[in-house]
């Protein structure tokens, strides 16, 4: 996952040259797409389009790196580790263990 950093601790996943909190240069990142949740919640109500469920997470990528709402069918409790991925400009996330099981061969 690629993106911008800056020294004053400003990080984002797209490419920015003057960060938006201090007006330095910001210099390219790029980060694993495994993050940790810093939040959660059940949408009451699916939008228009979506499959049901469909929650929404507050995911921060790595330590110290961008924090990004990810879409989930998965119930994610605060502090769990997940892999996010990229969907049509949307962001997923999933426990990271479920995603092992998912992409993980038979033997």
């Amino acid at each position: 996952m690629k993106g911008s950093k800056c020294k004053c601790g400003f990080a984002t996943t797209s490419i920015r040259t003057k960060c938006p909190r201090c007006g330095r240069e910001m210099r390219t990142s790029e980060w694993q797409e495994k993050g940790k949740v810093l939040s959660f919640v059940e949408l009451q109500v699916t939008p228009q389009g979506f499959d049901n469920p469909c929650d929404m997470a507050l995911v921060e990528i790595e330590e110290n790196g961008p924090k990004i709402i990810c879409w989930t069918t998965d119930k994610l409790e605060d502090d769990e580790e997940v892999v996010v991925s990229e969907f049509k400009g949307k962001y997923q996330c999933s426990p990271k263990a479920e995603f092992k099981e998912r992409t993980s061969k038979p033997d």
